[in-house]
């Protein structure tokens, strides 16, 4: 009797230590998803700078210097919302003296986005320089609440991710009277949006983006999402939700069935980490593995309209070589080949040469082998549309790209590519960028209705089609 007693001791402690390893296992279902979202990092730079924050949240120790120096390096965008992303991006990688360390202050305080206001505070809280004071920065975001709670994206309309963003941005400040009545209600609005699946609607359909947003808000207050009620419907936490969209590869879909997304991965991940955490997301602890800027010197183009005046040049002087062995004594032919010489010469100085990419520049003059009506709308987050619809000619070849730069050009818009010609991936257009609503925000298109498989430079385009660039708050809504 006493051995049967022993063997079920025996059973129950194996059978909770086996339990405790589940729990464990349970209680960390990114783990799987770590490696690759490391490796990936500079495949997907947009994406990657909220990948790149939660991996350093997860591990302080793991050198993300590489990619830290890959935006360091890029440009300091015209979009101050997408610049202030990229230098909390460059502080949570380690990376020191780049030119991210001191962003404009004038630009900064000149942005009066929500999703600008909330990434000013950010990094406010890091201790950066923004140019205003801590009761400045609250206040700009709280007076943008509105009587529901919510935090509007653009107008008087609450959003459920600027609403969480907004609520992660006032995390640290949360002890402040004033910054702990607006969490509250922030939070009651939240919850009451909450359906019965433990998401969130937006745009039609429930995605995963909405329930990260929400748990970064929670566990940047140092409440953990699966436990608390007012984010639990139906016996299912927001915490489940979000994990209802996780795929066997470890990335995460935005909508059920739409296959991995890079957004809705990076910002899981953000979500999963810090639930773990229960720290202010954006509150950047220094890094272990740090590493110094140093600004390339640009290489200077070679001149090849020099290389071809002294070409022509040095062919005039060969020329009256030729003739003084030849015996040509007649002064008037040196002096035709000279001035025929400088002539050339001072032509080919004042035109130029186009050489290179130059020369391959896209031509402004096609030949039209057909009509599509094209428009630049960004009426969803404003009361404008950039470009109404017109007639365009387009030429065999067009794209959907290759249309734009043109139009845009014609209307005197610019058009920021971050990507290539091939695969480009448009940032900005006129004066709007992405993530300035919201950080899913930004331009896509739609040929015919819809919105196509593959990138507007390698989607070519027939007569009688209909090209629209939108401008979105979140990708759902360029629909299929």
């Amino acid at each position: 009797m006493k051995k049967i007693v022993i063997l079920i001791l025996a059973a129950a402690v194996l059978t909770a230590f086996a339990a405790g390893i589940s729990v464990s296992a349970a209680e960390t279902p990114y783990e799987n998803g770590i490696k690759p979202l490391y490796e990936g990092l500079s495949n997907d730079p947009e994406n990657g700078c909220f990948a790149a924050i939660a991996l350093h949240k997860y591990d302080r120790s793991l050198d993300l210097t590489d990619f830290g120096l890959l935006i360091a390096a890029k440009e300091i965008p015209k979009n101050t919302v997408t610049a202030m992303k990229y230098a909390l991006t460059v502080m949570a990688c380690g990376v020191t003296g780049s030119p991210y360390d001191s962003l404009d202050k004038d630009s900064i305080k000149a942005a009066e986005s929500t999703s600008a206001l909330v990434f000013s505070l950010h990094l406010f809280s890091n201790g950066y320089d923004t140019g205003m004071t801590e009761d400045e920065h609250i206040k700009r975001l709280l007076d943008r609440a509105l009587e529901s709670g919510g935090f509007p994206t653009v107008g008087e309309t609450p959003d459920i991710d600027m609403t969480a963003m907004a609520v992660q941005a006032l995390a640290p400040y949360k002890d402040r009277t004033d910054v702990a009545a607006a969490i509250e209600k922030a939070l009651m609005y939240l919850s009451t949006r909450q359906t019965e699946s433990g998401a969130f609607i937006y745009f039609g359909s429930e995605n995963s983006e909405n329930c990260s947003q929400v748990i970064m808000a929670l566990s940047s207050l140092g409440i953990d999402a699966r436990y608390d009620e007012r984010f639990i419907k139906d016996g299912v936490s927001v915490y489940d939700a979000l994990l209802s969209y996780k795929l066997d590869d470890g990335g995460f879909e935005h909508v059920k069935g739409n296959g991995r997304n890079g957004a809705a991965t990076a910002q899981a991940y953000c979500a999963l980490v810090n639930n773990d955490k229960l720290t202010p997301f954006y509150v950047i602890e220094p890094a272990e593995k740090t590493v110094g800027y140093k600004a390339e010197d640009p290489v200077k183009p070679f001149n090849m309209t020099a290389v071809f005046v002294i070409g022509v040049c040095a062919a005039g002087v060969i020329v009256c070589v030729v003739m003084l062995i030849l015996k040509r004594r007649r002064v008037v032919d040196y002096i035709i080949v000279a001035a025929v010489t400088a002539a050339v010469a001072v032509y080919i100085g004042v035109s130029g040469v186009a050489v290179g990419k130059d020369y391959f520049k896209q031509s402004d003059d096609i030949k039209i082998t057909g009509y599509i009506t094209f428009s630049v709308d960004c009426s969803l987050v404003s009361d404008r549309v950039m470009i109404p619809e017109e007639r365009v000619g387009i030429g065999d070849g067009d794209t959907a790209y290759s249309v734009l730069i043109r139009a845009c050009k014609s209307h005197d818009l610019t058009v920021v590519n971050n990507g290539s010609q091939i695969n480009p991936y448009i940032a900005g257009i006129g004066d709007l960028y992405e993530a300035s609503y919201g950080p899913t925000s930004g331009w896509g298109y739609k040929v015919n209705g819809k919105a196509p498989s593959v990138g507007a430079g390698g989607y070519r385009l027939s007569d009688g089609d209909t090209l629209e660039w939108l401008y979105v708050p979140d990708v759902s809504h360029l629909g299929d």
